[in-house]
């Protein structure tokens, strides 16, 4: 009887040895762990140097624990390896990814960033397609991820509350991004570029809406919050995709070329609150066909809606000097530059608080209704 049990004992050690080992030849952990464990660039190099050819889609999993002074080795090596590669750097005693710390490192296709990082400032131009942002971080930093042309989606965690300026500048795959109410400010370029980005809400914790913020994506309509202030220097401009605006009843000032060339666009609602529209703000909308200026409107800039093809109606509900009244000369090319298209100018100095139209975008005469 004890023969018997020893054999089928044997047996089972037998299995569960050959188990361990096909584990240990398959990288360590699969889909279910970390990756690979490794300590070190050379012992990073001699691994991947050791695998097949690999695609996108299929990346090697990596884990380690690196300090700051270890990334510029691991990123050469990937860069040298020609694999790509997924890599957890769970546990790594890191603060901050710095600024350019994985820059241009293409092999790099998904990273899970440890929990002790509160700021990232060093992902751009790699080839991330995903990433996982940890609730550490309170600040996604300057470039954090400019120029990652493959990443197609990012969740923005509840614990950040600032978007540095070009973030995400120049990501053309980026279709999906959700800001948390945690964030209260937009960096300069945050989303510059973004072909590929179709909508975004704008949560009400956001004051400040940097310059050029979402200028080149191609989202289709956009609400600005009550909780913004400013809407930064050409912050939506050439987004030929943009068909409507809505902008709270905080922001007081729209900045010059903030709407620029947006095609599209065929709606507009300028609230109240506004007290100045900036020099070629909705320059170039060719689709405008009507826009109400509320009384709280004291300057029109030059060249402020130059260019509206489609614009017969214009409703004037408060006073403009003529002085505020996008109208200057530049002398050096001989030229001046009126606030619209025509005569509209000159005939509301004239006429005043009213609504003023004419036949066809094309025609240069207005009248007063």
């Amino acid at each position: 009887m004890k023969t018997r049990q020893s054999i089928v004992y044997g047996f089972l050690a037998v299995i569960l040895a050959l188990t361990f080992t096909a584990c240990s030849k398959s990288g360590g952990g699969g889909s279910g762990g970390g990756g690979k464990s490794l300590n070190s660039a050379t012992e990073l190099k001699e691994y991947l140097d050791k695998q097949p050819a690999n695609s996108p889609d299929k990346p090697i999993k990596i884990a380690m624990k690196v300090n700051d002074m270890m990334i510029k080795d691991i990123v050469e090596v990937l860069n040298n390896a020609g694999k790509y590669v997924s890599l957890n750097l769970s546990g790594s005693p890191l603060t901050e990814i710095p600024y350019s710390a994985f820059s241009g490192c293409t092999p790099l296709v998904n990273i899970i960033i440890p929990n002790s990082v509160t700021e990232i400032g060093g992902l751009n131009g790699s080839g991330l397609t995903s990433v996982t942002i940890p609730n550490s971080v309170t600040k996604i930093g300057y470039g954090a991820f400019a120029d990652c042309k493959s990443l197609i989606s990012v969740t923005i965690p509840n614990s950040v509350t600032s978007i540095g300026g070009v973030a995400f500048g120049d990501c053309t795959s980026l279709a999906s991004v959700t800001i948390p109410d945690s964030v209260t400010s937009i960096g300069e370029g945050a989303f510059q570029s973004c072909k590929s980005l179709t909508g975004i809400t704008i949560p009400n914790s956001v004051t400040s809406i940097g310059a050029s913020a979402f200028s080149g994506t191609s989202l289709a309509s956009i609400t600005i919050p009550d909780s913004v202030t400013r809407i930064g220097l050409e912050a939506f401009n050439n987004c030929k995709s943009l068909t409507s605006v809505t902008i709270g009843n905080g922001v007081t000032s729209i900045a010059n070329n903030a709407f620029r060339d947006c095609t599209s666009l065929a709606s507009v609602t300028i609230p109240e609150s506004v007290t100045k529209i900036g020099d070629g703000a909705f320059s170039g909308c060719t689709s405008l066909t009507s826009i109400t200026i509320p009384n709280g409107v004291t300057k029109i800039g030059g060249n402020a809606f130059n260019g509206c093809t489609s614009l017969t109606s214009v409703t004037f509900q408060g006073t403009i000097a003529s002085d505020n009244f996008g109208y200057f000369d530049d002398y050096s090319f001989g030229s001046s530059y009126a606030g619209f298209d025509g005569d509209l100018r000159a005939k509301y100095i004239a006429g005043g608080i009213g609504t003023y139209t004419r036949p066809n975008g094309e025609s240069r005469t207005w009248t007063k209704q």
